[in-house]
């Protein structure tokens, strides 16, 4: 078996058990409560998962796309939660 697969069957165990967790009552109010750090930890398993399977450069360069797109949203969610406050 190639060390993609193993990487992609790993990460979809990883997922799975990470949509049960979020499913879970407590998970349901962390999600509500900090989507966008349930969206980061998402994207991390990703992340983590690439790391195994891409060469560093295109790696780097894709935690980078993951911050610009990502760092404006979780702004404004912290903005607004402490909006609420």
């Amino acid at each position: 078996m190639s060390t993609d697969v193993v990487v992609f069957i790993a990460l979809a165990a990883a997922s799975i058990v990470y949509a049960i967790a979020l499913n879970t009552n407590a998970g349901k109010k962390f999600a509500d409560d900090y989507t966008w750090a349930s969206v980061v930890l998402g994207d991390s398993l990703v992340l983590a998962a690439l790391w195994f399977i891409l060469p560093v450069a295109h790696w780097l360069k894709a935690v980078l796309a993951f911050a610009v797109a990502g760092t404006p949203m979780v702004a404004r969610s912290l903005l607004n939660r402490a909006r609420k406050s």
